[in-house]
């Protein structure tokens, strides 16, 4: 069995003295997928912000297995989280509020390279192109802004992103909740395409569905198995 590449314990987080996640433990294979399930306002979204670091958690601990080692992700300082955003990366919910409506697709997908110092622009060029047929889409996306694209390829964009550095753990907040039931199986199939190709972890947030709508969900529940 592959080892853990993720163990989560006891992980709090209060907002207003009330507790939003409480007593949270889970552990993450590497190359798994786990679903993290719940009704909207749940916590699922400051349960991953938390393992993510963009916000702190209250109590519990959280174990990364990095390339250099297992490190304590709540008690690392933002200069000590650096080196691990490429490790470690998230796909919106939004897809459009998440993508910066001034830049072009081009500038989107290099500016993770930019700002980690990865290649010149000759290579970076060749790194986003790559990433692009990943996500298939096609060359004359990178001089477009968002705005005039679907949300199912702005997702496309987004997952691209969110992979520019190769990370090993992709985490997934409601990131097709927001588009069309065909979009989102179409989302989900890419995802897991990627997932077999490039050896990603993943930890996905999925809202609950109710019952009258809960043909809608077997592509989630296919993909989380």
């Amino acid at each position: 069995m592959s080892e853990n590449l993720l163990e989560v314990s006891n992980l709090t987080k209060y907002f207003d003295e009330a507790p939003v996640v409480s007593d949270v433990s889970f552990s993450v294979k590497s190359s798994e997928t786990l679903g993290i399930v719940g009704e909207s306002g749940s916590g699922k979204t400051t349960l991953v912000r938390c393992i993510l670091r963009a916000i702190d958690p209250d109590s519990g601990t959280i174990l990364y297995n990095s390339q250099n080692g297992w490190r304590e992700m709540q008690v690392l300082t933002n200069v000590d989280l650096i080196p691990l955003r490429r490790e470690i990366q998230m796909v919106f919910q939004d897809p459009f509020s998440s993508l910066n409506p001034r830049m072009t697709i081009s500038e989107i997908l290099e500016e993770p390279l930019i700002i980690h110092g990865v290649g010149d622009k000759s290579s970076r060029r060749k790194l986003v192109l790559e990433m692009l047929a990943k996500v298939q889409l096609s060359k004359d996306t990178l001089t477009r802004f968002p705005h005039a694209f679907s949300g199912g390829q702005r997702q496309r964009i987004g997952i691209a992103r969110a992979l520019m550095l190769r990370p090993k753990l992709v985490v997934c907040d409601e990131s097709v909740s927001a588009l069309d039931v065909s979009v989102q199986a179409q989302v989900i199939n890419l995802l897991e395409d990627l997932q077999e190709e490039l050896g990603l972890t993943y930890i996905l947030s999925l809202i609950h569905i109710s019952e009258p709508t809960r043909q809608e969900a077997i592509s989630y529940a296919v993909f989380c198995l």
